[in-house]
């Protein structure tokens, strides 16, 4: 069961835009606040309730991206994940693989290409593989279509 707190501050850092206007001080409080939730509740307690939010809140293309923006933003895709291509897949469902029309930035690929080398999926590594691209990675499209036959 996932701590109220711990939910109540993950979706204070992620009910924003990603791009909104801030200030080097309210950049500087909001990476305070994440940077203190990890070292608080660990890192693995921190991304369940950061799944959980991502599952609950975001349901559209839009939020899912804004969402990515957001993790990235953090610092938290540098940090382990159990199932890399899970995470992925429900980022890659919401958008319905058309990355490009929702994701001007590419944060869905630089997710990608961060999270799974550093899960030990080699065949993600640019430097190792250099035409790697998300939307064809067949454990990345599994995980989304197992999201679109449970969820719709």
């Amino acid at each position: 069961m996932i701590n109220d707190t711990l939910s109540e501050k993950i979706k204070y850092l992620f009910d924003r835009y990603w791009d909104e206007e801030l200030t080097d001080e309210q950049e500087d409080a909001l990476q305070a606040i994440a940077d203190d939730i990890v070292s608080s509740y660990g890192w693995d307690a921190v991304f369940v309730a950061a799944e959980n939010y991502l599952h609950e809140y975001c349901l559209t293309p839009e939020s899912a991206v804004n969402f990515a923006h957001n993790y990235w933003g953090y610092y938290w895709a540098d940090k382990p994940i159990a199932d890399p291509h899970r995470f992925l897949g429900y980022l890659y469902y919401r958008v319905n693989f058309e990355a490009s029309k929702y994701d001007g930035a590419d944060i869905l690929d630089s997710l990608a290409i961060t999270l799974l080398p550093n899960a030990g999926y080699k065949e993600a590594d640019l430097m190792l593989n250099p035409r790697y691209m998300p939307e064809s990675d067949p454990k990345i499209i599994a995980a989304a279509n197992a999201f679109r036959e449970q969820l719709g």
